[in-house]
């Protein structure tokens, strides 16, 4: 995980919403490591902190690790006395330029510290700390960092000029111009500036300079120059030499300018930069594609030297022994020193002949495609840095070197954007970038906007984000639309390169067939079997499916055809290790599978391993062990979609069922209905109506979730109930209607799961009480009392478990019966914990009712009086409603919002709210009668308010008839007591007394003559 702070918020991969977290995320990325006190994170956040800070942090802490993406929300730890960001400083840009900035100063060597100091500003993408910038702490970080800058550059610039010539000083004068016109007053800047303008062979401009600053100094602060100011006049009076002279100009080397700019590495450049001052060899690995040698050349561009840059091309090298012949023939002679030509010495080989010929020099070697004469290549690097003091290296290979000293910088594919983005956000992330640049190249006047960005996105994501990848793909649209580039990508292997590109880049093939082309045997074997794996595999999964040990997988990921994910928390972090190929390398291995007819052999195999982490796993996921068998699952759950599929494909019907059955609980809980229903369609249609013996549960819960239609047979009830699988008929209650349908269907439901309440099972136990206490809620004569006692202790047996799915519904149901108890209070803390647990398992969207939750917390924040945190709720429930398309969920959002401009008096536009709600679901079918209800009896609330009361009364009557339809008696409570409301404002209170009597006992409450006040 990398942070940026050193201008606007950036972090890896993703994009933090919300001010508020923004400036979370920056205060604690200001102390990487440390623990910052709930106290202060409150004064710095609020300035005057809420009533609850402790609280409030919690809340902005959770909504944070929503945001941040897999693998990254682990970094925001709690600790007992505040929070703290778990990652290395050197991952915070902040971090990291301070310790550059102070590496540069304690370095001797002016070359070496100015690529220090250099590296360390290349940091800085703007203010510091912008999206804090109105607030005190970030205030007070960003004017130390920025004199900290400042002082870089003045530290920087000093070390340039101590080793410039007069030409070298005259580019120096026009940055030092540029320096001193930002910053008039700053006196180190105009003392550099005369210095610079001396060693340019300028000394007149350079007393002109100290004049014109004395003058303004005078003039603006009524001072006289400073010390420094001071010395450097003197040295242009008595034209002294201003730095220690360059005993010679630096050679320029070989390395070529790039032909076109880099996109997406501005770490990296400054990463290799920052290392390559510490180390002296330094080399950068990564798949073949991924830039290596593009990301070198970048560097070495950057970097000087006595002796110059070298550029070592071994793609020629046919053998290792070739290597120092290749470095040889690029490097030119030195001139003889005067006393002798030491170089001419015999030599015991032509290593040692190198070696002598590069001493005493200053000089740094790019060596570039290592991997294939690997042996090669580290022999030379490590005799060379042994005997050249002077020498660093910079290397490129798809394989490290494994020489001591040895720093290694993976170079990466290109970040992704996630789906749904605009081409705004798009274009923020490097690889979209690269595309859009390389794609204007080759058709001029190509633009990524929204009407292409989908398609830009998915050809990206399908080439995996490798530069050489994507720019294959983007100079295609000379002959492809973008939509046609899309549909053919999965032909990657064939995208072709221009006519001066190398042989082993001239097609994705050709650069997979070089890497291929070094594998063992062996190698060759674990690789090809690998690419069943999709979205990668365990250590253990890759040794009983492919028989790769840990050994093979090691050196595969050494030759950089197989990448490793490490997991975002500490907890069981062995086991997780992941696996996996690059979807271009996978696509290759699997041909290569093909041909070795071993394909059919390792796809039962990975099918057999996956039918059994699944039935291992299912029984857990109802435990304590919930979490953690919920992200095994998740992390599987392209293989698991790979082994059904191949299963169904197969005709294995046997496991395609124990598959999908022991895949249903985690699809439920996870809130993926419609993918367990797509998957019981999938091997329905493709194994038939007759079930296999042992699995007539499997087979009759497929069939009833692949039903179309609402209803199901008599006989498919009979053997899930009979079955005594309590997850079984909670499939069926929720899944499926039986034949009738309606308030029978419930009956029946909730009979058959109230069997289970002496079940052996205590998660069966607390499940037959909590639908006990929904049916009670819905149904029961005794109300929502009665309700109440049945989920109180469907809660004491869901906490004993530490079971969340069950706690998250059983918290949303108790939540409802304290609302219905006139407790906004106690409802509202019910559902924020029913939310957060939600949040746990799978994301508030993953709750049974996804956008209720969501409009109930604003409604319920609105009526406790926390009007700006509903409208937060209902702006994040407007994005669940814009996702789904769904017009009701778009209406539900509209009619929250109404009630909550009611609250604040804006009551023109919660009408204008509740009627856009009522037009939305106008002549739609199904649309719940509840809902019609609920609606109109806010718009009578409203009509009422304004002074309208006829119109109020339409409303109410509308709101009755619906109620009628509803079969809900806490929606006709509602309906009666908002007439009771509107009774009483007329002034016949003994009708409202009345009304409001009856709703209370429609609502199973004690009677009493007062309205209630939940308006």
């Amino acid at each position: 995980m990398r942070i940026g702070i050193l201008g606007p918020l950036w972090v890896t991969g993703t994009q933090i919403r919300g001010v508020r977290l923004r400036v979370l995320l920056i205060r604690l990325a200001l102390e990487p490591g440390r623990v910052v006190t709930t106290e202060r994170l409150a004064d710095d956040l609020w300035g005057e902190p809420p009533a609850n800070p402790a609280a409030a942090l919690h809340s902005l802490v959770s909504r944070l690790r929503r945001e941040l993406r897999e693998g990254l929300s682990g970094a925001v730890v709690s600790h007992p006395a505040g929070y703290l960001l778990d990652v290395p400083p050197q991952e915070v840009d902040a971090a990291e330029f301070e310790r550059l900035v102070r590496a540069g100063r304690a370095e001797r060597d002016p070359r070496r510290a100015a690529d220090f100091l250099q590296s360390a500003l290349s940091l800085w993408r703007g203010a510091a700390l912008a999206d804090a910038a109105d607030l005190s702490f970030a205030r007070a970080a960003a004017a130390r960092l920025e004199e900290l800058r400042l002082s870089a550059l003045e530290a920087r610039v000093t070390a340039d000029l101590a080793v410039a010539d007069a030409a070298a000083a005259g580019a120096l004068v026009a940055e030092l111009e540029e320096l001193v016109a930002a910053h008039p007053l700053r006196e180190p800047f105009h003392a550099l500036l005369m210095r610079a303008l001396r060693a340019a062979g300028r000394r007149g401009d350079a007393l002109e300079t100290f004049e014109r600053v004395r003058r303004r100094l005078a003039d603006e602060l009524g001072v006289d120059p400073g010390a420094e100011l001071r010395a450097a006049h003197l040295e242009a009076l008595r034209d002294l030499p201003a730095a220690p002279a360059s005993p010679r100009r630096a050679v320029r080397g070989n390395v070529p300018a790039p032909v076109t700019r880099l996109v997406g590495r501005r770490e990296d450049v400054a990463r290799v930069r920052s290392l390559l001052s510490a180390a002296r060899l330094v080399t950068l690995t990564g798949p073949g594609g991924a830039g290596k040698t593009r990301l070198a050349v970048e560097v070495a561009g950057g970097l000087t030297a006595a002796s110059g840059v070298w550029l070592v091309e071994l793609a020629s090298a046919g053998d290792p022994a070739d290597v120092a012949a290749a470095v040889r023939a690029t490097i030119p002679p030195a001139t003889p020193e005067p006393d002798g030509d030491v170089a001419t010495r015999p030599a015991a080989s032509p290593l040692d002949a190198l070696v002598e010929a590069l001493a005493g020099r200053e000089l740094v070697l790019v060596l570039d495609n290592c991997e294939h004469v690997v042996d090669g290549a580290a022999a030379v690097a490590e005799r060379l840095l042994a005997g050249v003091p002077g020498l660093r290296i910079l290397a490129t290979s798809r394989e490290p070197l494994d020489v001591p000293g040895e720093h290694l910088h993976p170079v990466r594919p290109l970040a992704l954007p996630g789906d749904g983005v605009d081409a705004a956000r798009a274009l923020e992330f490097p690889a979209v970038a690269l595309f859009a640049e390389r794609a204007s190249a080759a058709r001029p006047g190509f633009a990524v906007d929204d009407s292409v960005v989908a398609d830009v996105v998915a050809v990206c994501r399908e080439l995996d984000g490798l530069p050489l990848a994507i720019e294959l793909a983007a100079a295609r649209l000379r002959s492809f639309t973008v939509r046609q580039l899309a549909e053919a990508v999965g032909e990657r292997l064939t995208l072709r390169g221009g006519r001066t590109a190398g042989p082993r880049h001239r097609t994705l093939r050709a650069v997979i067939d070089w890497s291929w082309g070094l594998l063992s045997p062996g190698e060759r074997v674990a690789l090809r079997r690998l690419s069943v794996f999709a979205g990668g595999a365990t250590a253990e999964a890759a040794l009983r499916v492919c028989g790769a040990d840990l050994e093979t997988v090691a050196c595969l990921m050494d030759r950089s055809l197989v990448v490793v994910a490490e997991p975002d928390g500490p907890a069981d972090r062995a086991a997780r290790v992941r696996y996996r190929l690059l979807e271009t390398v996978r696509a290759y291995a699997a041909e290569r599978l093909e041909e070795a007819g071993e394909a059919r052999a390792v796809r039962d195999r990975h099918l057999g391993f996956f039918i059994e982490t699944a039935e291992e796993s299912e029984p857990g996921l109802r435990t304590a062990d919930q979490l953690r068998l919920l992200a095994m699952l998740d992390a599987e759950r392209g293989n698991l979609d790979a082994a059904l599929g191949h299963a169904v494909r197969t005709g294995q019907e046997r496991r395609a069922l124990r598959l999908f059955t022991a895949r249903l609980w985690a699809w439920t809980v996870r809130g993926r209905g419609d993918e367990a229903a797509g998957w019981a369609r999938a091997i329905r249609a493709a194994l038939g109506d007759v079930a296999p013996p042992g699995l007539e549960l499997s087979h009759t819960l497929c069939a009833l979730l692949a039903s179309e239609g609402p209803y199901a047979p008599p006989e498919a009830l009979r053997v899930v109930e009979e079955s005594g699988h309590p997850v079984a008929l909670w499939a069926w209650i929720v899944g499926v209607r039986p034949s009738g349908g309606g308030l029978e269907h419930w009956r029946r439901a909730l009979a058959a799961m109230r069997a289970f309440g002496d079940h052996e099972d205590p998660w069966a136990r607390a499940t037959a009480l909590l639908m006990g206490g929904i049916g009670e809620f819905e149904y029961g004569r005794a109300g929502a009392r009665a309700a109440e006692a049945w989920l109180r202790k469907a809660l004491a047996g869901y906490r004993a478990l530490g079971e969340r799915w069950g706690l998250s519904l059983t918290l949303y149901w108790l939540s409802l019966a304290a609302e219905n108890r006139d407790d906004a209070g106690e409802a509202l803390t019910l559902l924020e914990e029913a939310a957060e647990l939600a949040g746990l398992i799978g994301g508030v969207d993953a709750v049974p009712v996804p956008l209720m939750l969501r409009v109930r917390l604003a409604q319920l924040r609105a009526r406790t009086g926390d009007l700006a945190g509903a409208e937060r709720e209902l702006a994040r429930a407007g994005e669940v409603a814009g996702r789904t398309g769904d017009r009701v969920a778009a209406a539900r959002v509209r009619q929250a919002a109404g009630e909550v401009a009611r609250r604040r008096g804006a009551l023109g536009e919660a009408e204008g709210l509740l009627v856009e709600a009522l037009e939305l679901v106008g002549g739609q079918a199904g649309v719940p009668a509840q809902f019609l209800a609920t609606v109109h009896v806010e718009l009578a609330r409203v009509r009422a308010e304004r002074g309208d009361r006829e119109a109020a009364w339409r409303s109410l009557r509308s709101a009755l008839e619906s109620s009628g339809r509803a079969g809900d008696e806490t929606v006709r409570a509602m309906v009666l007591e908002a007439v009771a409301e509107w009774c009483a404002g007329g002034g016949d209170l003994s009708r409202a007394a009345l009304l409001a009597g009856a709703a209370r006992s429609l609502r199973g409450l004690e009677l009493t003559s007062r309205v209630r006040s939940s308006r």
